[in-house]
C-alpha cells in the first residue's frame, strides 16, 4: 500500500476506535453505577474495558508512525520523549506535593488522569517540533 493510503486507513482507524471508545466509557460507567458488579471479578473487567479501544488507538497511531517520513518520525520521537519526560516530572513534582502538604492543597490525582495527560502534551510536543523543524 502506498504511505497516503496507509495514512488514510490509518485516520479513519483512529476516528472508529475512537468513537468505540466513547461508547464502551459511557456503557461501561453507567453499568458500574447502576448495578452492584463493583466488588467482583466481572466488575473489574467492565471497569477496563475501555482499554481495548485505547489500544486500538495507538495500534493506529504507530501504524501511521510506521510509514511517515524521517522528518514526521523524528518530530515525533521528540513530542514522545517531551510528553513522556514532562508527565513523569509533573506526576512525580505532584505526588511529593500529594505526600507532603496533602489535602486539601493538593487532592489525590487520579492515575486515569496520566495518559490523558500523556496526549495532550504529546500534541504541545508536536506543534513546537513541527514550528521549529519548518
Amino acid at each position: 500500500m502506498k504511505s497516503i493510503e496507509v495514512m488514510v486507513k490509518s485516520l479513519r482507524n483512529v476516528a472508529i476506535w475512537l468513537f468505540v471508545y466513547a461508547i464502551v466509557l459511557t456503557a461501561s460507567g453507567s453499568i458500574l453505577l447502576l448495578s452492584p458488579v463493583t466488588n467482583n471479578f466481572l466488575g473489574m473487567l467492565i471497569a477496563v474495558s475501555p482499554v481495548i479501544p485505547v489500544a486500538f488507538i495507538l495500534h493506529s497511531i504507530m501504524q501511521l508512525l510506521q510509514h511517515s517520513d524521517e522528518l514526521q518520525q523524528r518530530i515525533q520521537l521528540l513530542s514522545i520523549g517531551f510528553s513522556a519526560a514532562t508527565t513523569g516530572l509533573g506526576t512525580f513534582a505532584y505526588g511529593l506535593l500529594e505526600n507532603y502538604i496533602g489535602y486539601p492543597q493538593f487532592p489525590p490525582l487520579p492515575s486515569s488522569f496520566i495518559l490523558p495527560i500523556m496526549v495532550f502534551l504529546w500534541a504541545i510536543g508536536m506543534l513546537y517540533f513541527k514550528w521549529r523543524y519548518r
